[in-house]
């Protein structure tokens, strides 16, 4: 989930515009309680420190080594982003179905049928994530004193949270999350993506994409085949992004020159060279045998945003109040198919009998 910034808000400046001078106008609030407070609060000039003290308190601290945490398919999704309104709690969107007959005749006076389309709508939630943090008043001013502000690693650690929750709710949306009827889906939940079985229930692929004992050929074969057959049921020409699994990127880097015949490069690279995928993104959120897909472009999925990430410090009534923060975003993914149910998103299953 993006921060305002100002390519944003030229890009939407009526909805990102007026949040933007909201978030501002309570940052202002903040500052302006803190002046008030600021005669009836101890001076404390920052003191002089040695060297030793300012290699603990380096303004470069060592971070929790992460994870991509989802933002390998939220880099993508971002850029289709659709601004809502924040009082909108779903957003309804419209499908309509085919209509018309052609009749063929050589006089032209054969009585043709008048008909029309037909709609249907379809609801959205967008839910509101939040977090905070927070440092008791003293301990403020004792990491002030000596020019350490540890509230700015507060602040980095809430936001990855925050955007790991966005992403993983994109993946899985949030069953518990029903607003006047609709659920909030995710791209593996959703009733308009495409479940592809790798298993072997029901006439699955019987698969595994990330074994080395599955070689080249078949896993190119699975491409071509059920993958495939999967988009031109649902007319999808144009190509897609894949999220794979660690496991599958590793077994993708073998050469291929291990299948019959010798051909240069990696698998990953041939199967780069399939009409049908535009790139291949590994995420460690992502497990096993596991992958999915898309059509990057807003008719097939977009996210809602109806708040970018903001955060706003709560103002101090009392100079013995302590500093508290909140982190907050709103958004929903919306998954896009037709009246028929046509999709450009689809995820792997791994069933078996």
């Amino acid at each position: 989930m993006r921060y305002f910034d100002e390519a944003l808000i030229a890009a939407h400046p009526r909805q990102h515009g007026v949040w933007n001078a909201e978030v501002w106008g309570a940052r202002d609030f903040f500052q302006d309680s803190e002046a008030a407070l600021a005669p009836y609060e101890i001076a404390n000039a920052a003191a002089v420190l040695p060297r030793d003290a300012w290699l603990d308190l380096d303004g470069i601290t060592r971070r929790v080594m992460r994870a991509d945490e989802g933002q390998a398919w939220m880099a993508d999704l971002m850029p289709l982003a659709k601004p809502v309104n924040i009082g909108k709690l779903v957003h309804l969107n419209r499908v309509s179905s085919d209509a018309g007959r052609v009749v063929r005749s050589m006089s032209g006076q054969v009585p043709t049928t008048l008909d029309k389309v037909t709609y249907d709508y379809r609801g959205t939630p967008v839910p509101i994530f939040s977090s905070g943090y927070g440092r008791e008043w003293r301990e403020w001013n004792t990491l002030q004193s000596e020019n350490f502000d540890a509230l700015s690693d507060d602040q980095e650690a809430i936001t990855a949270k925050i955007k790991r929750d966005n992403a993983l709710y994109a993946l899985d949306g949030d069953a518990s999350i029903v607003v006047e009827g609709y659920t909030a889906y995710g791209i593996r939940t959703s009733p308009y993506s495409k479940a592809i079985n790798l298993g072997t229930a029901g006439g699955g692929a019987n698969i595994d994409l990330s074994a080395s004992g599955t070689t080249s050929d078949a896993i190119e074969a699975f491409f071509n085949g059920p993958l495939g057959a999967m988009l031109d049921a649902n007319f999808i020409a144009a190509p897609v992004n894949l999220y794979i699994s660690p496991e599958i990127a590793r077994n993708w880097d073998r050469p291929y020159s291990l299948a019959g015949g010798f051909k240069g490069g990696s698998l990953r690279d041939q199967i780069l060279g399939n009409r049908r995928i535009a790139k291949i993104e590994v995420s460690f959120e992502l497990s096993g045998n596991a992958f999915f897909g898309f059509v990057p472009r807003a008719e097939y999925i977009r996210p809602l945003v109806a708040m970018a990430t903001s955060t706003v410090a709560m103002p101090r009534q009392h100079p013995r109040s302590n500093y508290s923060f909140e982190v907050w975003n709103a958004m929903g993914i919306e998954i896009r198919a037709d009246i028929n149910g046509r999709s450009g998103v689809f995820y792997s299953t791994d069933i078996d009998t």
